[in-house]
């Protein structure tokens, strides 16, 4: 192969495995646990221990704020594997974590019982730590596991709010796509929860010390708003992905561009002419996996001479295993486009999940044009 495709984008530094499944410490983590010494730290210092006993408090709060990130992703990560969909990664990152996991012949059940298993764990986890915490006398203790079983509480009932990014969303989310049998309908109705709850998130947090008669602090506005802005971002994600899935449900073959799959060993010359005409050309090894696509500029530049005697192999951009899609025959144009984001590919070749067939090559490119012009005239932009 000639020229090695772009690598895909560091998901942080792998930290272990769950289940065969791979575990990352996503690399904006170090803001949460920097911010999470800055504001306790001061606030943990006794009067007779000084300051540095606050921030190593603080930071043994972050160390196992991030245990409690994990065991919440995990019992994701956990329960679609149960329920048969391969997990890609687990990963924890500024805003708490994720668990990617191939979902393309998921249900509404089976998407419910993926997000509420997530913040029972953290509620059963803060049951578990406030229980600990009941058998010790030693005051750091008393007070690191006091936090930590507050925390996991908070977590775990803020994410059962039922709207989109959140779990509980994605639970209502389900609920309205086994009501209704769209999938995409349930995706816009958590989405605008979801909304919802951004702002009444900033209302709560920023709002309730002027209700009160108090001026709120510095903490009391940034921190919500950080928080609703995220939301927000979520939810705004979700309802433009569920008028999606409504508006592209039938075009998932139509974003197939043809593509010819031949033998690495096969002479330029022999393709030279699909090449010429526009065609896209695969390289496959000797058991006909495709390896990546023939370089038009670079097989031109091979010597008229020289073309039958030069492999295609030498002229094909090299991919990623991950770069072939299986998909089933009536999957959804938002299948195939969920499992190329999660690959971070932006071009994959395409094949029918029963036979194993070579259906098509999907590029990014193709995707968006198809999409934005199936949103523009549906008036959904």
């Amino acid at each position: 192969m000639s020229t090695p495709a772009p690598r895909s984008p560091s998901h942080g530094w792998r930290i272990g495995s769950l289940a065969g499944t791979p575990v990352y410490l996503g690399r904006s983590w170090p803001l949460i646990a920097v911010l999470v010494v800055v504001v306790f730290g001061p606030n943990l210092a006794g009067a007779d221990r000084g300051p540095t006993y606050g921030y190593l408090l603080a930071g043994g709060y972050a160390v196992l704020l991030l245990v409690s990130v994990l065991v919440h992703e995990a019992a994701h990560a956990l329960a679609a594997q149960w329920r048969g969909h391969p997990v890609s990664r687990i990963v924890a990152d500024v805003w708490g974590g994720h668990t990617v996991y191939d979902a393309t012949r998921s249900s509404p059940g089976t998407t419910a019982l993926v997000a509420v298993v997530g913040p029972l764990s953290n509620l059963l986890l803060a049951a578990l730590v406030w229980g600990v915490r009941a058998l010790t006398t030693n005051e750091t203790a008393l007070t690191l596991l006091g936090i930590v079983a507050f925390a996991n509480l908070l977590v775990g009932l803020f994410n059962l709010l039922p709207g989109l990014p959140l779990d509980g969303g994605q639970i209502v989310s389900a609920l309205v796509w086994r009501a209704t049998g769209s999938r995409g309908r349930g995706l816009v109705a958590a989405g605008w929860l979801g909304r919802v709850v951004a702002l009444l998130t900033v209302g709560w947090f920023a709002v309730r010390p002027l209700l009160e008669g108090r001026a709120p602090e510095i903490f009391d506005i940034v921190w919500p708003v950080a928080i609703a802005f995220f939301l927000w971002q979520g939810a705004t994600a979700a309802v433009r992905a569920g008028h999606i899935h409504e508006v592209t449900s039938g075009l998932a073959t139509e974003v197939l561009e043809p593509v010819v799959l031949v033998a690495g060993s096969t002479s330029v010359s022999d393709v030279e002419g699909a090449v010429s005409q526009g065609v896209h050309v695969a390289a496959a090894d000797s058991a006909g996996w495709p390896l990546g696509l023939v370089d038009a500029e670079s097989a031109v530049r091979v010597p008229a001479e020289a073309r039958g005697r030069t492999a295609v192999a030498s002229v094909t951009i090299a991919q990623p295993a991950a770069w072939v899609i299986a998909l089933a025959g009536d999957a959804a144009l938002t299948d195939l486009i969920r499992v190329m984001s999660e690959r971070d590919l932006s071009q994959a070749v395409v094949i029918d999940e029963a036979t194993r067939d070579v259906r098509g090559l999907a590029t990014a490119e193709r995707i968006n044009a198809v999409v934005g012009a199936e949103l523009g005239r549906r008036g959904r932009r």
